[in-house]
């Protein structure tokens, strides 16, 4: 669709401009505070748009269009409504952590001084931390290699070094000032190109009338939007592992630390809302393309790309220039997020709480700094291995459904045990991710379901148990002293 110097060009003048907008906004002396939480003192315009985009993973702009296409109507709706619904889920739990931590940076520091440095409950929870983050740069930088690699023929470990190489570039700079900074011009981005795109396509072919012939999907039998048989292997799944994502996600807790108090709960029901147009308005090209496939218009190779190859087909060459600025700008928002939420991670809960715990602010910039480096040379080398993105998907999903319940007690309960965080997190992973990897590898769908049922189920026992044991030995004690 493009050649390789045309690629090159879209990548290097999106780099330029966001590299440009941080280094123009940048402050000179960069304090701790300010890297970390952008001296928590967000507004709820930039917060919102942050919350909004950095959700925007590679699922919001690709997988969106290919549930369209693939698996019509119930796959999109299975897809978009626990991914809206995740942001008002976890709006009361950011504005209980707050008022709890006012002064914090991670979730895992929570968990740490909660537990009055136990070291069980803080390791098995930061490992999980860092893993999330880790597969969401993995999952990013590999949907947009993939993406210029398939649209312009460019070698695709060319492809995802550029990508990573620029939103790393910027985040180093200024840390979470500069993912915010960047996330407002790139929601922006996102939604203009996509309410210009997509009714551009409309035009081109019967308006409506295409999407209704293509809602059940390319096959056409997915009309019915509770299809049982997509209700339980993606329904599922995806429910559980969307609306646990924002529990066990550093980005998140990084946002809900930085924002102005008073904005807490707003930021991420806005957030939700603003959110919720991409994917909606995205999916139409993939039930537009499976309208012209099934006419036998375009023939459809890789169904993750659905979405370009219809505006490749119906628009001028630019629209796919546009689309694809459109997609880095979405992607790059979440790279560069994670990055943030690992520098926090490897700053605050590696370095000061085990290294050195009165460290000065110049070193926790270098700890922060070091620890973007890290996970942008770990993840690269692991999307070089080129995974299939949908799998990686799903098996990130499972790691999600491991944490929630843990998550969710340390912060509600006051009875939870460090030993059930713990062997919550611990058991999770070591039975539930082997098994979602099994799954997905070989493509077996009642495990796929199996594994982030199983793996939230059972942080959910035993985080129970533990807080039922608890109120049994006061109730005894009590007993005991009006005996």
């Amino acid at each position: 669709m493009l050649t390789k110097i045309e690629a090159l060009s879209i990548l290097g003048i999106f780099g330029f401009l966001m590299i440009g907008l941080v280094y123009l906004s940048s402050k000179k002396g960069e304090s701790s505070e300010s890297f970390l939480v952008a001296d928590r003192n967000v507004s709820l315009f930039r917060s919102s748009l942050s919350i909004a985009v950095s959700w925007i993973w590679a699922p919001a702009i690709f997988i969106c269009s290919l549930q369209s296409f693939t698996k019509g109507l119930p796959g999109i709706f299975w897809f978009t409504l626990p991914n809206i619904i995740c942001f008002f889920v976890f709006a009361p739990f950011a504005v209980k952590i707050r008022e709890k931590f006012p002064k914090g940076y991670t979730l895992p520091e929570y968990i740490y001084k909660r537990f009055d440095g136990n070291k069980r409950a803080h390791l098995s929870i930061l490992s999980f931390f860092i893993a999330y983050q880790l597969f969401a740069m993995v999952i990013n930088s590999l949907a947009g290699g993939t993406l210029i690699h398939l649209v312009s023929g460019l070698e695709i470990k060319v492809s995802i070094v550029l990508m990573t190489g620029i939103a790393l570039t910027y985040s180093l700079m200024s840390g979470l000032r500069a993912s915010l900074i960047t996330d407002v011009l790139q929601m922006l981005l996102i939604l203009l190109v996509a309410f210009i795109l997509v009714p551009l396509c409309l035009k081109e072919v019967s308006g409506f009338q295409s999407v209704i012939r293509g809602i059940g999907g390319e096959s056409g039998e997915f009309t019915s939007l509770f299809n049982p048989w997509i209700a339980f292997t993606m329904g599922i799944p995806m429910t559980i592992s969307l609306i646990a994502g924002p529990f066990v996600d550093q980005m998140f807790f990084q946002r809900v630390f930085a924002v102005k108090k008073k904005y807490v709960a707003k930021t991420f029901m806005y957030g939700g809302l603003i959110f919720a147009l991409v994917p909606i308005v995205l999916s139409l090209l993939g039930f537009i393309g499976a309208d012209l496939a099934r006419q036998g218009l375009i023939t459809v190779n890789n169904p993750q790309l659905v979405a370009p190859e219809v505006i490749a087909y119906l628009l001028p060459k630019g629209a796919l220039y546009a689309f694809c600025f459109m997609a880095f700008a979405g992607l790059c928002s979440t790279i560069d997020s994670s990055f943030c939420g690992i520098s926090s991670l490897v700053s605050i809960d590696i370095y000061k709480n085990y290294l050195y715990s009165k460290a000065s602010d110049k070193k926790l910039l270098f700890a922060s700094r070091l620890g973007m480096i890290g996970v942008a040379f770990i993840g690269t080398s692991i999307s070089l291995l080129n995974l299939k993105l949908l799998w990686v998907f799903l098996i990130y999903g499972t790691v999600a459904s491991v944490g929630v319940f843990p998550v969710i007690f340390s912060i509600l309960s006051e009875k939870i045990s460090p030993d059930a965080i713990f062997w919550s997190v611990i058991t999770g992973m070591l039975v539930g991710l082997p098994v979602s990897i099994y799954a997905n590898l070989n493509e077996n769908s009642y495990l796929i379901v199996f594994a982030p049922v199983f793996s939230s189920l059972i942080g959910l026992l035993i985080c129970g148990v533990s807080v039922l044991k608890e109120k049994g030995k006061e109730e005894r004690v009590e007993i005991c002293v009006h005996g």
